[in-house]
């Protein structure tokens, strides 16, 4: 009788451990939005600004000069590589 209970046991475990995957649905937390906001026609913005340095040479000598990629502008003035 104590096998038939422990094999019960063991079989219910088991069915129960492969049937969890299948079962389970995904949860959205609390305060999270949906990944589909942006395909409702909204877009994405990037929240820091995208900078980056530009090389140009000049005379036969290399300057660099900031960029900002998500204004289009420059910043700052050429400047001197060392």
């Amino acid at each position: 009788m104590k096998n038939l209970l422990k094999s019960f046991c063991i079989v219910c475990s088991l069915v129960m451990l492969l049937l969890l995957p299948v079962s389970a649905k995904p949860v959205q937390a609390a305060g999270v939005p949906s990944q589909t906001a942006a395909s409702e026609g909204e877009t994405i913005q990037p929240r820091a600004p995208i900078i980056r340095w530009l090389l140009k040479e000049i005379d036969g000598k290399m300057y660099r000069r900031l960029y900002n990629y998500s204004t289009g502008e420059w910043i700052g003035d050429w400047i001197p590589c060392e």
